[in-house]
């Protein structure tokens, strides 16, 4: 799950004014959308913060800049916390959210707010004409004040919210589960969220293996294969494929078994060993099983065949590189490519195959 919200388990609700917006005419220049500091919100953060933060508004979604920071008082102390409108071209929430409201200015705007594990701030804004508002109502029964666990509706608040959450975050979620892959730096991804992600890919990856190993066990009792062996059954073997599968008594064949929680088109990571090793045997002999939709209650794969002509080209080319780089007295240790899983790279995909037997 993507969203797991802060162990303060706390979430503001108010409704925005027109000064909180940008809306006002005259002589109004907030520059700064207020907070609360009921129940002790956010005081996890510092008096100054510069961090990220999701904002959503009806089907938007994404990770921004968020200033976050408490108004100091003439003695030095700090009380409530605002979040601050940042430089002229920054892309902010404040900013963001107030491009919103100008589209539409004579709408009511509502602002949810709340912590996520991984002190990442998440923005809800809502307007009275949208479908979320009619149901947020029914959460917040007053504006401008702090919910927590006290309150008899905030299990089933958290339920609608985590729904809402997966159902936008798709997209992003797609791109973690590749940065997982790659320990790719991104000021959208956090180093707890990349390492959580890591954590989630080796248990899809485990379920992809544990799919296909029943699939090739229903083969075996067809008496369509021999025999096959799951490299990796007892522990990850660091070979450049999963099984080892004998349709006939003599041929061998290697299955690698590259799994995602999402839609079939997410690109496959292959490291360059793994490439390596596709193009020192026969076309014939390796394929990939790609296992998708872990996140529907039908989890299916489909076999792919035949890539040695594209393989071979990306070995040239990486070789190359190599060369380029050691000119330069360095040296590459180990690469990754995400690779299409289209007919660009596999001369043969089958049709989908529903795989029964392991949950999520």
């Amino acid at each position: 799950m993507f969203f797991t919200l802060h162990s303060e388990h706390k979430i503001g609700y108010k409704k925005l004014s027109d000064a909180d917006l940008g809306l006002t005419e005259g002589s109004s220049h907030q520059t700064h959308i207020g907070l609360y500091e009921k129940k002790n919100m956010l005081s996890f953060l510092g008096n100054e913060d510069t961090t990220t933060a999701i904002l959503i508004y009806n089907d938007y979604f994404d990770v921004l800049k968020c200033n976050f920071e408490r108004i100091q008082n003439p003695d030095g102390t700090y009380r409530s916390p605002k979040i601050s409108l940042g430089e002229k071209n920054e892309n902010t929430v404040v900013r963001k959210m107030r491009e919103f409201a100008k589209l539409n200015p004579k709408r009511d705007y509502y602002l949810v707010w709340f912590a996520l594990e991984n002190n990442e701030l998440l923005f809800w804004l809502i307007d009275n004409s949208s479908s979320d508002y009619a149901k947020m109502k029914d959460f917040f029964p007053n504006e401008n004040t702090v919910y927590d666990t006290s309150e008899i509706m905030f299990a089933p608040l958290i339920k609608f919210i985590e729904s809402k959450i997966d159902e936008l975050s798709i997209g992003l979620q797609e791109d973690l589960e590749i940065a997982s892959q790659t320990s790719t730096k991104s000021e959208k991804y956090r180093a707890l969220d990349i390492e959580k992600a890591q954590e989630r890919f080796k248990i899809t990856g485990r379920t992809g293996e544990e799919l296909i190993n029943e699939y090739l066990e229903m083969q075996k009792s067809e008496k369509l294969i021999c025999s096959f062996e799951w490299v990796n059954k007892s522990r990850e073997s660091g070979k450049p494929f999963d099984f080892i599968v004998k349709s006939t008594i003599d041929e061998e064949k290697y299955i690698d078994v590259k799994t995602t929680q999402f839609k079939f088109e997410q690109p496959l990571m292959f490291s360059d060993g793994e490439i390596d090793f596709i193009n020192s045997i026969e076309e014939t002999r390796y394929s990939v099983y790609r296992v998708f939709s872990l996140r529907e209650d039908a989890h299916k794969f489909r076999k792919c065949f035949e890539c040695f002509d594209y393989m071979k080209n990306l070995e040239a080319k990486i070789s190359n590189f190599k060369t380029e780089i050691q000119s330069t007295s360095s040296n590459v240790r180990g690469i990754k490519l995400a690779v299409p899983p289209t007919s660009l790279v596999f001369k043969q995909i089958s049709a989908d195959i529903l795989l029964e037997g392991v949950a999520r």
